[in-house]
């Protein structure tokens, strides 16, 4: 159906040419240019007011993951899609799992396309811990809230709603968009953004970059100084599962191992290691320009070289988020075993997420870490492992980004690496040129309920994202 759609839409064209060619000849004149209207002006009030009812309707589709059950989402998106006039497709990889594609079309052939991507699924929700039920899709206070609303269904509503009103507007892009929403992100995206780059690789075939909108922001610092964070790279997942085993019995007379002790003692061992400190090169700028822009702290100015003081390296590291940026990180977060009190358990399992920088050596990682372990009778099993990729710091996008950065907000665009990971790394492996960049405004200690309670994207921030998603994609539809 895709190749048809094509191949219509190239007949019509060449049928339009030939037609007003003979036109012009029958009345003995040359054809004439005719040039496009200008573009319409942008109700960005309105077009902010049908983004909110529009995301409120879609975080209703409760898309959890596991089971994830993206195709109804898929299908719900391709119909706001086709509905707008732009040409839209959905594949099932798996039962009930979905994945959409829509492209907006330009008018330089000879660009390489710009993919949008975004991921539909999202982590589950404890409703008893909400003020508002999770899936309710509810707005109020100034806010769409519920699971998804920031991550990643508010960003997918984000990048919708700029090229609806790109089309709208009659604005004429230098390039094809290609907006891709895939499944499963959240627990890998095996059967999400994995299945999707390998198994149908022409729908992207020419394209030339990836603007993921599940990492980076612009960051609004205390004093009101703003940057672009613009992820570049990204740590790497490797999940492993440790097993033990042990004699089922009384509780009564524990033998001196048991399977719960033992993998008690294991994960104790695991805790207490420290993987080496190691500063990329997008971290080390990232650093550097905060500490520009805030005036401080000195260390930020080159934290490579701050870090080899111990007493500094202690206090920085003491910091969570500073800590996963400049090391290997470990975090043990599912226990199981017996199923009663006074039961010895034949078995117990932890599982533990390790968060990889760029350029470790996975292999030597893991052994590194059954070293530490140090006992034979547990079982280390991998259940996530990706490879590693960065892309250039210097490109046509970065050059597109950082001048909306300075026109929109008088601010730089900064190359960074994500902390967590995402499905751009499926795209670097491509080697397409990926960025994880979402134009939302955020300021650090306001949170707004990522993969916790009460989550909610404010309206204000989700119309301001459009326009700046709009301006982005005009600019760089006139790169060169």
């Amino acid at each position: 159906m895709r190749i048809a759609l094509r191949c219509g839409l190239v007949l019509a064209a060449a049928l339009t040419f030939l037609i007003s060619r003979a036109t012009a000849h029958a009345a003995g004149t040359s054809p004439q240019v005719v040039k496009a209207p200008p573009p319409k002006a942008i109700d960005y009030d309105k077009l902010t007011l049908e983004a909110s009812e529009f995301l409120s309707k879609y975080i209703r589709i409760n898309t959890t993951n596991p089971p994830g059950n993206e195709m109804e989402a898929a299908k719900f998106l391709k119909e706001k899609f086709l509905s707008e006039g732009i040409p839209a497709t959905t594949w099932e990889p798996e039962p009930g799992r979905g994945i959409i594609a829509a492209r907006l079309r330009g008018i330089g052939a000879k660009k390489k396309a710009l993919v949008l991507q975004v991921h539909m699924d999202v982590v589950p929700a404890n409703a008893s811990e909400w003020k508002v039920p999770p899936f309710s899709g509810e707005v109020k206070d100034g806010a769409v809230w519920g699971r998804g609303a920031a991550d990643d269904k508010g960003p997918g509503v984000i990048a919708m709603m700029a090229l609806f009103a790109i089309k709208r507007a009659g604005i004429l892009l230098g390039r094809d968009v290609i907006f891709i929403a895939t499944g499963d992100e959240e627990v890998g995206g095996r059967i999400g953004a994995q299945w999707f780059t390998e198994h149908e690789k022409d729908i992207y075939a020419d394209a030339g970059y990836v603007l993921n909108l599940d990492s980076g922001a612009v960051v609004a610092l205390p004093d009101g100084k703003k940057f672009y964070s613009v992820d570049v790279t990204e740590k790497t997942p490797l999940w492993l599962k440790l097993t033990t085993h042990g004699d089922e019995g009384h509780a009564a007379a524990p033998p001196a191992q048991t399977a719960v002790t033992r993998l008690i003692g294991a994960l104790a061992r695991v805790i207490d290691y420290h993987p080496p400190i190691h500063v990329l090169g997008p971290v080390q700028d990232q650093f550097h320009a905060i500490a520009e822009l805030e005036h401080g702290p000195k260390q930020f100015l080159d934290l490579a070289a701050s870090l080899r003081d111990a007493t500094y390296a202690r206090e920085f590291l003491a910091k969570p988020f500073q800590n996963a940026a400049v090391r290997d990180t470990i975090a043990p977060t599912v226990l199981e075993a017996g199923f009663k009190t006074n039961v010895l358990p034949l078995s117990a399992t932890g599982e533990i997420d390790c968060r990889l920088i760029p350029g470790t050596n996975q292999k030597q990682f893991l052994a590194n870490l059954e070293k530490t372990i140090n006992d034979k009778e547990v079982k280390v099993e991998v259940t996530l492992q990706s490879p590693s990729a960065t892309s250039p710091s210097r490109s046509e996008l970065m050059t597109a980004i950082e001048r909306l950065a300075r026109e929109e907000d008088h601010a730089p665009a900064v190359p960074g690496m994500a902390v967590g990971f995402t499905d751009a790394r499926f795209f670097r492996t491509q080697n397409l040129v990926t960025y994880s960049f979402t134009p939302i405004e955020f300021s650090p200690g306001k949170p707004n309920g990522i993969h916790g309670v009460d989550e909610h994207l404010e309206i204000k921030a989700m119309g301001q994202a459009i326009q700046r998603m709009v301006k982005l994609l005009e600019i760089f539809g006139k790169e060169k």
